[in-house]
């Protein structure tokens, strides 16, 4: 556990919005959300893999055990959840539905709190980054709900203690992997660090944001020059073969977050981070639009990549408007690079500048 000491106080990334369909919590507490959340899933994490091990890049599917496959649904199904209804209250019309869309949220939250889901230290490797991939999922679903509600949506003394104890358990099964020699430091660290900050600026703990950006730096120092031009890339997400690409923009979306957190919590990043920063966006938005002039990349024909992967373009375009491959790459989308689950649905509402 980390020791708590008093800092500065932590602001959330995204702005509080006034809202005049509801105005505190007293507003939706006292309804019921017509759907019923799944039980709080407190099983073992024992998950399987979706990659061949065996494979060196990690880039070939097998099919998953049953079990492994029920679990990661029931999660999946619980998250989605909390993110339908996230959207859904910021497309509110009227305060009945955006009030009974808070009272979803919280009673979901509640439920799964107070039974203590997905703290069950019997973990795999995948059960580990299936339980911060779920953390970053919820706590960036509450942070988006509290700016897009004014701040009227509040957590409770047991979703507070769940999502702390959530989180100190993430750092507890990643701060290994933050030692000088550990090899494979990766997407997996970014994630988990955006999942400890998110939570971190819900419950005013900057020491969880210390901690993740101790992941940040790591991954901005791992960017590395590009042979072919102006920018630089990621070495273990680019050893992914033919989902370099890929995996390039999914370890940009908590990288980019985790820039945000940090802009906002006193700790900027200094000229030669914030021009690594811009170059790795050269490279992963190049690796969408001309992958073939990357010689990084081996002449491998990449694999689509999903439009939601590059949602990490909004918050960076909102700080960098004027960078050339990262607007050319949001335009080759028609700006539809929106509504990611693990990081709480669509995020264009929280950037005026987008809407």
């Amino acid at each position: 556990m980390l020791n708590q000491v008093p800092a500065q106080a932590t602001e959330s990334i995204w702005a509080t919005q006034s809202n005049a369909l509801v105005a505190s919590p007293a507003d939706y507490r006292l309804l019921n959300c017509p759907r019923k959340p799944p039980a709080p899933y407190t099983g073992s994490l024992q998950l399987q893999s979706k990659y061949d091990q065996s494979d060196s890049s990690k880039s070939t599917l097998i099919v998953q055990p049953k079990e492994t496959a029920r679990i990661a649904e029931l999660i999946k199904g619980y998250i989605g959840n909390l993110v339908a209804a996230a959207n859904q209250f910021q497309r509110a019309k009227e305060a009945e539905q955006a009030r009974l869309d808070l009272a979803c949220i919280d009673q979901w939250l509640n439920v799964w709190a107070k039974g203590g889901a997905l703290r069950n230290p019997d973990a795999s490797g995948t059960g580990i980054a299936s339980r911060k991939w779920a953390l970053a999922a919820i706590a960036s679903t509450v942070l988006k709900v509290q700016a897009l509600s004014g701040g009227a949506f509040a957590l409770n003394a047991a979703q507070r203690s769940w999502l702390q104890q959530l989180a100190e358990q993430v750092i507890a099964e990643h701060r290994p992997r933050q030692q000088p020699d550990f090899a494979y430091f990766n997407n997996h660290d970014y994630w988990a660090g955006w999942a400890v900050a998110a939570t971190g600026m819900l419950l005013g703990r900057d020491d969880f944001l210390a901690w993740a950006d101790l992941n940040l730096r790591r991954g901005l120092a791992q960017a590395t020059a590009s042979a072919s031009a102006d920018a630089r890339y990621l070495p273990l997400e680019v050893a992914r073969a033919q989902l370099a690409a890929d995996y390039s923009n999914y370890a940009m979306v908590p990288l980019t977050l985790l820039v945000e957190a940090a802009e906002h919590n006193g700790r900027p990043l200094n000229a030669q981070e914030r021009q690594r920063f811009q170059q790795l966006a050269n490279f992963t938005a190049r690796a969408v639009l001309e992958p073939r002039t990357l010689p990084e990349l081996d002449n491998r024909k990449q694999k689509k990549v999903g439009s939601h992967k590059m949602i990490w373009l909004i918050p960076f375009l909102n700080r960098y408007p004027d960078h050339a491959w990262a607007r050319a790459l949001y335009d080759d989308q028609d700006g539809e690079v929106d509504n990611y689950s693990q990081i709480g649905g669509r995020l264009k509402p929280l950037y005026s500048r987008f809407k």
